[in-house]
């Protein structure tokens, strides 16, 4: 069975970042494992003291990733931002059954994409956008559907 599990300030305690690292595959190589794990920690702290939202993609015997949100804007048109998203390093570049043979990355950038559309029934949102951490991933986001913004890193996908 797939899950979402969901934690914002409301209900995430202090040692939710101590959680995700015991549960999640980090990559094998150091370097990469230290900065997934700071990240996975600042993550951790937005998620207890701000607005970001984790949505942890769970099956019953394995967390597969997770993604991250908040809003944003971009000038004066609201935003649902991804803020991180990780896929366990087993998984990455993978496509599973269990997601309707789609990787998970693309899965979970799907659900953003949805529950950004359910948002913009209420709050009128126009936008997701990211900020891709490398040009690698820049590349891997823009085949997925997102677009440069002029002048800037990040990249975005109009709602329709």
């Amino acid at each position: 069975m797939l899950q979402f599990k969901k934690y914002s300030a409301k209900n995430s305690s202090y040692r939710l970042a101590i959680e995700l690292l015991s549960s999640l595959e980090l990559s094998t190589t150091l370097h990469q494992a230290q900065r997934e794990k700071a990240f996975i920690e600042d993550i951790a702290k937005r998620v207890q003291k701000s607005n970001t939202v984790l949505y942890l993609l769970q099956t019953h015997t394995k967390n597969l990733g997770f993604i991250a949100l908040s809003v944003s804007s971009i000038g004066d048109f609201p935003s649902l931002q991804i803020d991180y998203l990780f896929v366990n390093h087993s998984l990455r570049g993978k496509h599973l059954e269990i997601l309707e043979n789609l990787k998970t990355s693309t899965y979970l950038i799907e659900f953003a994409i949805e529950l950004a559309k359910e948002i913009q029934a209420l709050a009128g949102l126009r936008y997701v956008v990211l900020l891709p951490d490398n040009h690698k991933l820049q590349e891997t986001y823009q085949n997925i559907g997102f677009l440069p913004l002029p002048k800037q890193d990040w990249l975005y996908i109009k709602l329709s």
